[in-house]
């Protein structure tokens, strides 16, 4: 038999991978799964056919590879958290967005009970704010990952060269992509001097 934690690992690659069938396995036949108000779709879903159709579905049918990125996992018995960030381009308005989040699991007789999620809702929302407005195929930030556009500012600039550009103390102090990535995630300001610096470099 399974452990907890092996289930809440085979939910994402289920996910990732799309096997539905698997994911009904292992879901509890009333299972209650939480989405935070402000998320896209956000509210209580109970059962795994609401489960696929009020947010598997509506994920894949609205965004360019949208995923979970699972960057740990917490084994706490009955309950097994999870943390990570989401990435996905909104399909309407052509914009990129990425946000940490952390996934708590309930689990009883080998099977998912209860989720929850937390996560920051206004990345997300910010994401689709123009979905009324037209795509923007030349702006250069348009459908770039975070990651990538820190990594090329790294390559063009260098840590100390950064720091004095964009000051914030992860580029300042000890400086890592991991580091650095995950104090952007949270912080909208600090992400938007980002993305300018990036789009400023890229037509200079």
């Amino acid at each position: 038999m399974k452990t907890n934690l092996e289930i809440v690992k085979d939910l994402y690659r289920f996910i990732e991978a799309n096997k539905l069938d698997s994911i009904r396995e292992i879901f509890h036949r009333n299972i209650k799964w939480n989405e935070m108000k402000g998320f896209p779709n956000g509210g209580q879903y109970v059962g795994a056919d609401e489960i696929f159709q009020n947010v598997f579905e509506k994920f894949k049918k609205d965004w360019s590879a949208w995923s979970s990125i699972v960057e740990e996992y917490i084994d706490g018995g009955e309950h097994i958290i999870v943390s990570g960030y989401y990435e996905g381009t909104f399909n309407e308005s052509g914009i990129h967005m990425e946000a940490e989040f952390l996934h708590k699991y309930l689990i009883q007789d080998g099977v998912i009970t209860k989720f929850n999620q937390y996560t920051d809702t206004s990345l997300v929302a910010n994401a689709m704010r123009v979905t009324n407005k037209k795509r923007q195929p030349n702006n250069p930030a348009h459908g770039v990952k975070l990651a990538d556009m820190l990594d090329y500012l790294v390559t063009e600039y260098g840590w100390v060269e950064l720091g004095n550009r964009v000051r914030i103390n992860c580029f300042r102090s000890n400086p890592s992509l991991k580091s650095s990535l995950r104090f952007l995630r949270r912080t909208n300001w600090a992400r938007e001097e980002v993305e300018f610096l990036y789009m400023k470099s890229i037509k200079n």
